[in-house]
């Protein structure tokens, strides 16, 4: 039953990304794509055709006089694949030009490598829901639709999918990290740890920053044989050699990832800190509160998690506190122009994994209340985004006197409510009218199966005390 649920739900979503398709937005989306491009047509990452779009804003680094682009080789590859598909199919599509500039030899391959994430997000959220599945309480598979929902429907993700950035691959394997890491420590599995390594090289071939996951492997590893931490030192070198060599391939350098204006540089002093952290849970522009305030749930099951010393919740529970320490020290953890906390949409998959099982009882305490306040938010956020492109709304918002900074930080200048300002109008009413809808389907599916939940544990403790009876009976 659940692997039906899962591809159903993988199938929605591949719809779902599909709504009002963003594609290619930025300067970094078309580096990545003519960069697959080349790897498809001319078998090399070099994209020195793109070296006009360097000289403007920094997209990569020059080694020998050619250009490179900067970003991993995890959605350059994915999008190969699709660029490579759409080219043997319409072998005869014109070129695809960008800004007025041709970046791509095929148009027909460059608008299904767009798509990338789409694909990869749909993926992800079947993942989750045969996962979240499994975990879920005994005869209540449905919580893992609940935790799907919310983080299909009601997160940063949903916007991501519908994009070219790179996020969605790097939460892609972190999941898959997590999965492995759970299978290979369950009793009696023949499954070794080390494979839980692969998830973690996929998502750094997305996103670099991945890597501080690792930190997971601590407690994964904490109660294991010394060849199993033998055998994830071996992997995690082969990683790290992995990352070093496509540095070397296209800079010279193993240390050398391209970002020629120092953006990789961290931002420890007390201001940032203080900022990256706070920010990431209450600015008005980046919060999880606004944008996925169903995360907040993580906190009390870590919580459950310490008490019961469930190893496989606290190492994954140990990666996201790393991820989300690690960004927060970023010199710009804004990530940019984001629509929400952009850099950590990697760990909300995992996050709504963890809490699949208790989500039910969290629910059925807050009854609609919590649920209202856990969905509503998120989902107007991603209604809002569905209505106009937010960079669109940034750019405008730009023009006049509001600083950054205010549309991270304002109330009333940042971009959640100039997005929602800018959707609420007759013609984007559409989008209104979804939202509305998706809001009673959840009320209303959350009533009913927390309603069913409910009844099976009274069914399971009456019966629990009729066997008592009959024993004492029986004595």
């Amino acid at each position: 039953m659940i692997k039906k649920q899962a591809l159903l739900w993988g199938i929605f979503s591949l719809f779902l990304f599909s709504l009002a398709h963003l594609g290619i937005q930025s300067s970094d989306d078309a580096a990545t794509l003519a960069t697959a491009g080349a790897l498809w047509d001319r078998h090399t990452l070099a994209i020195p055709d793109m070296m006009w779009l360097d000289e403007r804003v920094d997209i990569g680094h020059c080694s020998d006089g050619i250009l490179y682009s900067k970003y991993g080789l995890g959605q350059t590859v994915a999008a190969a694949a699709l660029y490579g598909m759409g080219d043997v199919l319409f072998p005869q599509s014109e070129a695809f030009q960008w800004a007025g500039y041709e970046i791509a030899a095929s148009q027909a391959g460059a608008i299904l490598a767009q798509h990338t994430n789409v694909l990869l997000g749909a993926i992800l959220v079947g993942l989750v829901v045969y996962a979240g599945g499994r975990r879920a309480p005994p005869h209540h598979p449905e919580a893992a639709i609940l935790a799907s929902m919310l983080l299909t429907l009601a997160s940063p993700l949903w916007h991501a999918a519908r994009g070219f950035g790179t996020e969605i691959g790097a939460a892609l394997g972190l999941f898959i990290a997590v999965l492995l890491a759970r299978r290979a420590r369950a009793p009696a599995s023949t499954t070794p740890l080390w494979l839980s390594a692969i998830g973690l090289g996929i998502a750094a071939l997305f996103r670099p920053s991945a890597l501080i996951f690792s930190a997971a492997w601590i407690a994964w590893l904490w109660d294991r044989p010394r060849r199993d931490w033998i055998s994830m030192a071996i992997a995690s070198g082969v990683i790290l050699l992995g990352l070093a060599g496509y540095n070397w391939i296209r800079y010279g350098d193993l240390l050398e990832f391209g970002y020629g204006d120092d953006g990789a540089r961290f931002a420890l002093h007390l201001d940032s800190l203080v900022s990256g952290l706070g920010g990431y849970i209450l600015a008005p522009g980046r919060g999880l509160l606004i944008f996925a305030p169903w995360t907040l749930f993580i906190i009390p099951q870590a919580g459950q998690a310490w008490r019961a010393r469930d190893l496989d919740d606290i190492g994954a529970l140990s990666g996201i506190a790393c991820f989300y320490g690690f960004h927060a020290l970023w010199r710009d953890w804004e990530g940019g122009y984001a629509f929400g906390p952009r850099l950590l949409i990697p760990i909300l998959p995992i996050i709504a994994f963890l809490i699949t099982d208790a989500l039910p009882t969290w629910l059925r305490r807050g009854r609609h209340l919590l649920s209202m306040l856990s969905f509503l938010p998120g989902s107007l956020m991603q209604m809002a985004a569905l209505a106009g492109d937010p960079l669109e709304t940034y750019l405008h918002i730009r023009t006049g006197d509001v600083s950054f900074a205010q549309t991270v930080w304002s109330l009333r200048h940042n971009i959640a409510a100039q997005q929602i300002k800018a959707a609420a109008t007759p013609e984007h009413s559409i989008w209104l009218l979804l939202w509305s809808i998706l809001a009673l389907a959840w009320i209303g599916y959350c009533d009913l199966h927390i309603n069913l939940y409910i009844n099976q544990k009274k069914a399971g403790k009456s019966a629990g005390e009729n066997n008592a009876g009959e024993r004492r009976t029986q004595r």
